[in-house]
């Protein structure tokens, strides 16, 4: 019995060292570290947490990591709206990879506009505001304002959105939507 004792109260602190490692990382802007040590404790973090954690994992392009988080978000309206927002930008990632990979037409479709990088090229493929640069792997160039972005993946599996953002000819960020 003290064995156990000791061990649930060792998990404990180890479960909060974590939480608050994951809000250190994000508080200085660490995303992608907040996201990685956030998925670890999904399964055991209060509403609040897992919307933190999704927000990094939504700033680190890591996209498929909302899927975990997304369902779990439900007792409050603020959750409730993350959970949409996170699950729109799963939606817009998995049609942008079907537009690339399979041509498949997503003209004309309507969702909600968020302010990731995923959602600014969604709209414009779906107003067909876009020139195929290549058709194999297919490439598309997106002009907005004073950046061109250029948009293919990758061919390894599971495919990756590379995202290239530039100004003039230089590349200034390149997203890898995961």
């Amino acid at each position: 019995m003290r064995y156990l004792l000791l061990l649930i109260t060792f998990y404990s602190l180890s479960f909060s060292s974590i939480t608050k490692s994951v809000i250190l990382y994000y508080q200085f802007k660490n995303y992608e570290k907040a996201c990685k040590e956030g998925i670890k404790i999904v399964d055991k973090s209060n509403e609040a947490i897992l919307s933190l954690i999704g927000a990094a994992c939504a700033k680190s392009d890591q996209i498929d990591s909302l899927a975990k988080i997304a369902v779990k978000l439900s007792s409050k309206r603020e959750f409730r709206e993350n959970r949409s927002y996170f699950l729109t930008l799963l939606l817009q990632k998995s049609l942008i990879l079907q537009f690339l990979k399979d041509d498949t037409n997503i003209e004309n479709l309507k969702f909600p506009k968020t302010d990731h990088i995923i959602s600014l090229i969604f709209s414009k493929i779906t107003k067909n505001e876009y020139k195929t640069v290549s058709k194999n792997p297919k490439t598309i160039s997106i002009k907005n304002a004073d950046k061109t972005y250029r948009i293919t993946f990758s061919k390894t599996e599971p495919s990756t959105i590379i995202i290239k953002e530039y100004f003039q000819d230089t590349v200034m960020k390149t997203h890898r939507i995961k």
